[in-house]
């Protein structure tokens, strides 16, 4: 399968290796300057496009992961999936090997438009394998958006303009938010911490905090009872405190028994994977996370009292 590797170069985005071919099968692509059609991999991806292509006439974006999957590792296309990618102008995937089902779709529709949204992004490892959570870092989700503009501009060269235009704004103010929450936990007395899940190393490294351990060994496998137990001394051994952060959306008993095995709470971060499909509510919907985020990050790194902010709130 042929794929549309935007990538920047300095200052300018470039897109590199731009295949452009037809529709899937023996479908013939919707005319761009009719109805054009981007279907996002899942729903981070969803709500970049919703922003890159507001104003811009004749698109339409779609969701292909449901919401409720959260990220989409292990993720197997459905009939209805095919469907949708057969009447598809673009697929924006997240790419860094996350798609285990490229496979598939490369056998059954090989003429598909598809963009890797990590074109050119310097991937972090973990366990020798690379880490596809992205977009969990605003920082390195504008990269992400740079690239789909970038791509969009060449898919759809009538409305290049604007997708430049949207997406210079959207991954402007993504960096500005990395660099808000980045000033925000500097003076935090606690700066490391235990993941129950490996989404938060590009977080990690962009607001300069310490991951300790990721206690999930693989997607939906728990730990043993040796591997909790060691993180669990490694936490005690380290100096100064460690918090311990999970997923909103995710159901860790792992975390659980850490936390109480402590005697530390459990502080849970919204990953972006899930949402409001509704165009007007989902286009802030990374943002409203992120803040959200950084609140919780406050009371988890020592900066504000989780009692204290309640009852402000109240």
């Amino acid at each position: 399968m042929d794929f549309l590797h935007p990538r920047r170069a300095g200052a300018a985005v470039l897109a590199v290796g731009l295949s452009f071919l037809a529709a899937c099968g023996a479908r013939s692509l919707v005319p761009v300057s009719a109805n054009f059609q981007v279907v996002a991999e899942f729903y981070p991806l969803y709500v970049t496009l919703l922003n890159l292509t507001d104003g811009v006439p004749g698109v339409q974006v779609s969701n292909l992961v449901p919401t409720a999957t959260g990220c989409p590792e292990d993720y197997q296309l459905t009939p209805g999936d095919m469907k949708t990618l057969m009447g598809a102008n673009v697929f924006i995937i997240n790419g860094t090997g996350l798609e285990g089902y490229l496979g598939k779709l490369a056998a059954q529709c090989p003429q598909l438009k598809v963009v890797d949204a990590s074109a050119g992004i310097a991937l972090l490892k973990i366990e020798g394998e690379d880490n596809p959570h992205l977009w969990v870092s605003p920082l390195t989700a504008a990269r992400q958006t740079r690239n789909i503009a970038a791509a969009l501009a060449t898919a759809d060269p009538a409305h290049a303009s604007l997708y430049r235009k949207n997406g210079e704004a959207y991954a402007t103010r993504q960096e500005g938010l990395a660099a808000h929450m980045r000033d925000v936990l500097a003076p935090a007395p606690v700066r490391r911490f235990v993941a129950f899940h490996d989404s938060l190393p590009y977080l990690a490294r962009d607001l300069n905090l310490e991951m300790v351990a990721i206690l999930e060994p693989a997607p939906g496998q728990n730990p043993s009872a040796r591997e909790l137990a060691d993180v669990a001394v490694r936490v005690r051994s380290a100096s100064g405190q460690v918090a311990l952060l999970t997923e909103i959306d995710a159901k860790n008993p792992a975390a659980e028994v850490l936390s109480r095995e402590l005697g530390r709470p459990l502080y849970s971060l919204d990953t972006v994977t899930t949402g409001p499909l509704e165009p007007a509510a989902a286009k802030e919907a990374y943002f409203r996370a992120m803040d959200k985020n950084l609140s919780t990050l406050r009371i988890a790194f020592g900066l504000d009292d989780y009692s204290a902010r309640t009852t402000a709130a109240h």
